[in-house]
């Protein structure tokens, strides 16, 4: 009896070492070669391109929340690294440009901008465009001088974080990369939601809310669901036209987790994984429209019905 007892414990130990082993090896730890690695957090690696950098606190705040609030409603305790890149070394670590725009690996690794980004840059000399008293609502949750690394670091970071979460849990990504967009969406607003202070949401409502208002896009080249999965990269690297899409997955996810809550993200993860291509291969679209009418409730779809044509 003891020694079947004993075996078993040693079984159990095994699959707990093999299970533990598995989170460690995720990581793609060739991305960190030339890094410093850095002792920022207990709930993650973090590495960098600067030895001691001093602008991380609030990201890494934001993750440590989210990642908490992530490994409970999705029941998981995810090893990951955060890698904060300098804008003249971005294109050695990330995968796409502009330098600082927040990019998830399918192996385990987030890519965050060290310095003020790009993107961000690129937004903040263009808010002489909008009114001042919208700029002045801005300053309540972006500080005076309006930093907008605030969004495009931090609340985007979190954006980033429910990616990782997905591509753990499927292995890869989804059926389409909409879902993929949509479903970082509905993760950042349901962290965003749950951190102990509302700033980082604030920040991304309003900002957000102020782009929709002012309606500055000029003519964008795409803006349906089938140009976004055969022009997704094309579509990335403009930025612009990226943000667009963005925006709108934003406010459907906004609308979803208000009306469901937590609910809607355990739906839509056990969604991923049902769908998950690695198993059940490619489907069409009529397909897929099937399967989210028999996963999800006629007011789900109605939300995420697409209503911009090409």
């Amino acid at each position: 009896m003891f020694r079947k007892m004993r075996k078993a414990l040693i079984l159990f130990s095994l699959l707990l070492t093999s299970c533990n082993s598995t989170k460690q090896n995720w990581i793609d730890r060739d991305l960190h070669e030339g890094l410093y690695r850095l002792e920022y957090s207990d709930s993650f690696e973090t590495y960098s391109t600067s030895k001691e950098p001093s602008n991380l606190r609030n990201t890494i705040n934001n993750l440590e929340q989210a990642k908490t609030y992530f490994d409970n409603v999705f029941n998981e305790d995810l090893n990951f690294a955060v890698l904060f890149i300098e804008n003249e070394n971005w294109n050695k670590y990330a995968f796409t440009p502009p330098p600082g725009m927040p990019q998830a690996y399918l192996e385990g690794n987030i890519v965050l901008g060290l310095e003020k980004s790009i993107i961000a840059k690129r937004a903040e000399n263009q808010l002489h465009q909008f009114p001042e008293s919208e700029l002045n609502q801005l300053r309540k949750h972006f500080g005076n001088k309006i930093d907008l690394d605030l969004f495009y670091r931090d609340a985007l970071a979190i954006h980033e974080l429910g990616h990782l979460y997905q591509f753990y849990k499927i292995q890869g990504k989804s059926q389409r990369k909409w879902l993929d967009e949509f479903f970082g969406a509905l993760c950042q607003v349901a962290a965003a939601k749950n951190l102990e202070q509302s700033s980082t949401f604030d920040q991304m409502d309003s900002y957000q809310k102020l782009l929709v208002k002012e309606d500055k896009w000029g003519d964008l080249p795409f803006k349906s669901l089938e140009q976004f999965e055969n022009n997704y990269f094309e579509i990335m690297k403009t930025g612009q036209n990226y943000g667009w899409y963005q925006i709108q997955f934003y406010f459907k996810a906004k609308e979803l987790y208000s009306k469901y809550g937590d609910n809607i993200l355990k739906s839509f993860m056990e969604f991923l994984i049902e769908t998950n291509p690695r198993t059940v291969g490619k489907i069409n679209n009529e397909e897929l429209n099937q399967l989210m009418m028999k996963a999800f409730d006629k007011e789900v779809l109605d939300t995420l019905e697409w209503k911009h044509d090409s």
